[in-house]
């Protein structure tokens, strides 16, 4: 296959000098600015290394010292960012910048355009490619928006997730590419050439890195009598769900009196009838009768919670008077969408969380989202989707690469104090999943108010559910940690690890909010879907959206590649890693939130849901913990 160009600019030079001031540390040292901790070596032998202070600058006790590339990979990107910061102050630059902390790392950041809702800029950050062994500064963009003004179209324009018209912003690799060009247009003279401290020059190089590119297979679902097909939709269609719900439904619609003809129009929707060629019916779809003889009306009076009570308590009594169907609240709210595009007022909250605790299903349709014009044709094959989920039916799942494989989504929610900043509540939960992507249940892990307790509890609860008899079927665990996880839940987790000793174990960090992005050398510069690059020895870039073999056409705005690294390699020996990212890929397709859902596997996808959920529902007046059912997906 062709490679992929990575958003690296590289260096020319490989194995270059640079001179430093170090000074052996010691235990009674005392933390300076401008003075930085690395492991050098203390002679000849590059293996014999010892901790070292490094100052860029003469400083008493420090001995000059010339440092290769290769010695420490962290000095040698601080060099670089340094050197390319002193060179375009001392010539000067023809865009504003500035340098910032971002991604944990410091990055030099240029304004490109400023426009009232903020700005465009493009940053450089030094950066190592161990597969290719080579130095280089990533180059990216994102739009700054100014924090005084409200999220909005404007601005998903200039971040290039909208197109100038108002739509999904399908040229969104190409825009892109095109800004980054621009930049380099206008600055490459001034940062090509990087004044060393010793008399040399570093060049930097203008043409993006390249990459060989390699292919997982396509993501494949499995419907009813274990057909398979490529297309969820297009899968349920023709063969049904993979379980059908064994219970007679009762459809509950919970609205205001004004939206009586939207219900109507709702409802018309899930039968089929309105618009068969988007959505046959609930009927056809899942095997779920929907008609006059099988829906009720609630109306709603108010919103106050004693009025929103009575819905949750007509809707229970309902449910009590027929134990032998299933009922399912579809509320028809009337609210501003989120940057997220979600419902999220406190009507919402409270009354999901008191239709969960009773171990009651709720849809929830949003007027403002779903009333437009052609918003319901295009929607309603989601929403029905959903409540079949809710209902305890199972659409579909993915054909995993790992058999007998449970997979351990972990997602915290710390509670912050608004005025201190500091955190006074740690809490952690687990989705279980096994690799075909069924839902097995929510576990907390912790849920303490000190550090110190929430990692002991973190550690001996994980322990504890891997111990559980519920487990014993399975021959390998795969933990799935968010990127934003600290290094100490990390240590805690890797302990536990260690304590299980039946079982093989496999930690890995899943980043979607990450510095990297590619470009194909097809005309829409877009990489084919299920291709991955390889960064280093633990590290992969995973496209879960692309071109398409056969369709090579973008109809939407893809997200951008998923950054994977593999935290425990030495632990396991003799694994093939394609088989584990195949599993994350996979489970990117085994969202049931939609057939078009985010492309996100949904061991973090269902974390991150839950994490905001858990939020919102402690501000709750009445709210008990452990009181919602944790072996439903509620969270759908």
């Amino acid at each position: 296959m062709a490679n992929i160009r990575l958003n690296i600019l590289p260096v020319s030079e490989t194995n270059f000098s640079f001179k430093v001031f170090r000074k052996l540390k010691q235990e009674d040292d005392t933390k300076e600015d401008k003075i930085y901790q690395y492991q050098l070596p203390i002679a000849e032998d590059l293996k014999d290394r010892k901790p070292f202070l490094v100052s860029f600058e003469p400083k008493e006790n420090f001995v000059e010292y010339v440092a290769y590339a290769n010695y420490a990979i962290g000095l040698t990107k601080r060099f670089l960012l340094n050197q390319l910061f002193d060179t375009l102050t001392t010539n000067g630059c023809t865009l504003p910048f500035e340098t910032k902390r971002r991604f944990a790392e410091e990055q030099i950041e240029f304004t490109l355009h400023e426009f009232q809702q903020g700005k465009q800029i493009i940053s450089l950050s030094p950066f190592y490619l161990e597969e290719l062994k080579q130095f280089g500064f990533i180059i990216d963009f994102r739009f700054s928006k100014n924090k005084d003004l409200p999220f909005n179209k404007e601005v998903q324009v200039f971040s290039l997730s909208l197109d100038r018209q108002g739509r999904s912003n399908k040229n969104y690799y190409s825009d892109k590419f095109k800004l980054i060009n621009s930049f380099l247009d206008k600055v490459y003279n001034e940062i090509q050439a990087i004044n060393q401290n010793n008399g040399n020059t570093i060049h930097i190089e203008r043409g993006l890195i390249e990459t060989p590119v390699f292919q997982l297979n396509k993501k494949e679902y499995i419907f009813s009598n274990k057909s398979t097909a490529n297309s969820q939709f297009q899968g349920i269609r023709n063969y049904g769900p993979l379980q059908k719900i064994d219970k007679e439904v009762i459809f509950a619609f919970i609205f205001e009196e004004r939206f009586k003809s939207f219900a109507n129009e709702l409802f018309l929707s899930l039968t089929g009838k309105s618009n068969p060629g988007t959505f046959p019916g609930f009927e056809q779809m899942f095997g779920v009768k929907i008609s006059t003889n099988n829906v009720k009306k609630i109306s709603i009076e108010g919103f106050s919670n004693e009025e929103l009570l009575k819905i949750v308590d007509t809707v229970k009594t309902l449910q009590d008077s027929e134990p032998n169907k299933k009922i399912i609240g579809i509320y028809i709210e009337d609210y501003a969408i989120d940057v997220e595009d979600n419902a999220a007022s406190n009507h919402y909250y409270y009354l999901k969380y008191n239709f969960i605790k009773n171990n009651l299903a709720l849809q929830v349709v949003n007027y403002r989202k779903l009333g437009e014009r052609n918003s319901l044709k295009w929607s309603t094959s989601n929403v029905a989707l959903a409540m079949f989920a809710k209902m305890g039916g199972i659409p579909w799942v993915v054909k995993p690469s790992n058999n007998n494989c449970l997979i351990l989504g972990v997602g915290s929610s710390h509670k912050r104090d608004v005025e201190t900043g500091l955190i006074t509540k740690y809490f952690a939960y687990t989705v279980c999943l096994d690799s075909s992507g069924l839902y097995k249940t929510l576990e907390v892990l912790a849920d303490e108010t000190t550090e110190a307790n929430y990692l002991e509890n973190l550690k001996n609860n994980l322990v504890k559910i891997l111990n559980d008899g519920r487990m014993e079927n399975y021959k390998t665990c795969v933990l799935h940690l968010p990127f934003k996880i600290k290094h100490k839940e990390i240590s805690a987790i890797s302990e536990a690890i260690q304590q299980i000793n039946n079982i093989d174990f496999v930690a890995i960090k899943v980043n979607l909010d990450n510095k990297y992005f590619g470009y194909s050398f097809h005309n829409t510069l877009v990489p084919y879907e299920s291709s991955f690059v390889k960064l280093s020895r633990s590290e992969y870039l995973v496209w879960f959206e692309g071109l398409l073999y056969g369709k090579e056409v973008v109809d939407k705005r893809l997200s951008n590649p998923v950054h994977i690294q593999f935290l425990n390699l030495d632990n396991s020996k003799g694994f093939d890693e394609r088989k584990y990212l195949q599993d994350v890929l996979n489970l990117s397709g085994a969202n049931w939130r939609g057939f078009n859902a985010k492309s996100i596997p949904i061991s973090i996808y269902y974390s991150q849901i839950i994490a905001k959920y858990t939020e919102a529902f402690e501000m709750i007046d009445g709210y008990e913990e452990n009181s919602i059912s944790n072996d439903k997906p509620w969270f759908l």
